[in-house]
């Protein structure tokens, strides 16, 4: 059976019933779907669990197809779009699971959350070139999707975008992708190579979970955090290589990777065998100067991490030299929290040099900023004035306007920032930290 829409603007779900005798009956037995030129949209849903229909053809006025319009068309095998269409809603092939393959318009430039999630021989698919993101569950269980061909512009992978697709051997990941979400390849048991493009900072929760033909992987230089699971149980995998320092990782992060033996970084490498022994691993960790838990937590959360981050461990050394909020060492932050001196420590060790630093915002050395608090602690301030004794003539050189010193809008500065803040960096710190007071 073919069936013609005409004579209407816009077609929605009201057309079961106002246009048709028997719903049921079309929805399992019509066969192709005809619109004319007149229809410039189409609501959500409007064909949802039309099982029987294989063909449909669009008219070229329709920009924009809504929400699950074809979903569960499981029938569906041909699918004519207009060359104005410009959006696709989230999963608007959902459970189409007889469509083979699809020409995407160039013109379209949104395409959303699970489009063709759980189209099970949907073998190929090429994105239209404006397309910058790609939703979350988008070929989601594209069991048969063996060839995608990512559009240059695109920046970021949705969580899950790939799961299950069980046919997937290898994917051409353009540079231009800044980050990638949880479990983007979870499932892609057929993936045997993927090059990791060199922006991404994050291998996110579960990233290449399953992924058992994954044999080896290098990850970029700025990679810095690799989360729980990300190659958990790749039962293939036999070497990774860091080119940069990842400064968290999860201990969890090889669960299952009973083949793993090599692990190349500038700061470690191991021939050990971890046999899917989690503890090895953290072994290696710890040898190579990771300790257990972020240290932002003793900070800022008074030391009770996150639940999802308490298999996390981070090389505390490069976190002390590494300037956070305000341009400010954790040392620093430490000191104006007027932590105690058995925590402090533990920062101080890290990095000891910064004692030397002079707080930018206050001009005080850490000592005093110790001191100053409501609830300073006397044994801190005892220590860390005993590991810099000479604070007390940083003091005494501002007070008497000697010393290499600088004039800002409100503020005194030493010279020996390693780059200046602009007097209007220093006049909005400071607004904002009176807006606080």
């Amino acid at each position: 059976m073919v069936y013609t829409i005409s004579n209407l603007k816009r077609v929605d779900r009201q057309l079961n019933t106002n246009t048709m005798v028997n719903t049921a009956t079309y929805k399992v037995r019509l066969a192709k779907i005809k619109m004319t030129a007149t229809i410039v949209s189409i609501d959500d849903d409007t064909f949802e669990g039309w099982t029987s229909v294989k063909k449909i053809t669009l008219p070229s006025r329709i920009t924009t197809l809504g929400y699950g319009v074809f979903a569960g068309c499981s029938s569906l095998t041909s699918v004519k779009m207009g060359r104005n269409v410009t959006t696709i809603g989230e999963n608007v092939f959902i459970n189409c699971s007889s469509l083979t393959s699809i020409e995407l318009p160039l013109t379209i430039t949104t395409l959303g959350d699970g489009v063709f999630q759980g189209c099970s021989s949907l073998t190929s698919v090429t994105l239209p070139l404006m397309i910058t993101n790609l939703g979350d569950k988008f070929f989601y269980n594209c069991v048969s999707l063996s060839h995608v061909s990512l559009p240059p512009q695109i920046t970021h992978l949705g969580d899950t975008a790939f799961y299950g697709c069980s046919s997937l051997r290898s994917i051409t990941l353009p540079s231009t992708i800044t980050s990638l979400g949880h479990g983007v390849f979870q499932g892609c048991s057929s993936l045997t190579t993927v090059t990791l493009p060199p922006e991404i900072k994050s291998l996110n929760v579960g990233l290449f979970w399953d992924c058992a033909s994954l044999t080896s992987i290098t990850l970029p230089s700025k990679i810095t955090t690799i989360e729980n699971d990300v190659f958990s149980r790749c039962a293939a995998l036999t070497t990774i290589r860091m080119q940069g320092h990842p400064t968290a990782i999860s201990s969890r992060a090889f669960n299952g990777c009973a083949r793993l033996t090599t692990i190349e970084a500038p700061h470690f490498s191991t021939s050990t065998n971890f046999s899917n022994d989690s503890n090895s691993f953290q072994e290696l960790l710890v040898d190579a100067g990771y300790t257990e838990g972020n240290p932002d937590d003793f900070l800022y959360y008074d030391g009770q991490p996150p639940s999802d981050k308490r298999d996390m461990y981070y090389d505390k050394k490069v976190w002390a030299r590494t300037e956070g909020w305000l341009y400010r060492l954790p040392l620093c932050i430490a000191a104006e929290k007027s932590m105690k001196w058995v925590e402090m420590q533990q920062i101080f060790a890290a990095n000891m040099p910064a004692i030397y630093e002079v707080d930018w915002l206050t001009g005080l050395p850490l000592f005093m900023m110790a001191a100053v608090g409501p609830n300073s602690d006397l044994e801190s301030v005892y220590n860390l004035l005993k590991q810099h004794p000479l604070g007390i003539g940083t003091m005494k050189e501002r007070k008497e306007g000697r010393g290499e010193w600088v004039q800002g809008d409100d503020v005194m500065m030493p010279l020996s920032l390693k780059e200046k803040p602009t007097d209007d960096m220093i006049a909005r710190l400071f607004n904002w930290k009176f807006c606080m007071d």
